[in-house]
């Protein structure tokens, strides 16, 4: 490639033809990348908020998966009644019962947990976890993913307080610097006093 930048009268068809596809394979990345225009850090949700939505998801994925530890077929009633019992109350009253059972479906639609039906009128489907689910559950993937998310989270909350206290500090030297500047003039008045 270099070669040729230097000198393209040396290129053959087929060096053409590579920069083509090159070029062409530049412009689907575009096409491939919109979902992501305009996405940025102060686009949406403060950082903390998404920081402590991943640590929920996390956990409650976890959370899901450590209940078929003995047991692996659950009716999804009494999976939900191991997975409230198990993880703190405080932490399940801040989560909303859709976002749980979002939680439960990206399992299954991900291919960890199988929900099997009865039939077209049941709502409550005996869940099963898949061999992918064991692999998932032993490697602690989704244990790790929330030790991980709590860490950011905390990072976050860490990160708005410094700001804060940035922003005080920043206040007082300024003020600091009024008050020593003052001090300054009142004392060279004083010397001219004399």
């Amino acid at each position: 490639m270099g070669e040729i930048m230097k000198d393209p009268s040396k290129a053959t068809e087929e060096d053409f033809k590579t920069m083509r596809d090159i070029n062409s394979l530049v412009n689907s990345l575009k096409e491939k990348m919109e979902p992501y225009q305009g996405f940025n850090i102060n686009a949406g949700r403060p950082m903390k908020e998404i920081a402590l939505r991943f640590y929920q998801e996390n956990l409650i994925l976890s959370a899901i998966l450590e209940a078929f530890v003995y047991i692996e077929s659950y009716s999804f009633a009494n999976l939900n009644k191991w997975v409230f019992d198990y993880v703190d109350k405080d932490f399940m009253w801040e989560v909303s019962v859709p976002y749980y059972n979002m939680c439960v479906a990206k399992l299954c639609n991900i291919g960890l947990l199988k929900a099997v039906f009865q039939d077209e009128h049941d709502n409550n489907p005996n869940i099963t976890i898949t061999d992918q689910g064991k692999e998932a559950l032993r490697q602690q993937t989704y244990a790790n993913l929330a030790q991980s998310s709590l860490f950011n989270y905390q990072a976050s909350l860490f990160n708005e307080q410094s700001v804060k206290l940035n922003k005080q500090i920043k206040w007082i030297t300024v003020v600091s610097a009024f008050v020593a500047f003052a001090a300054l003039v009142v004392a060279i008045i004083a010397l001219f006093k004399r």
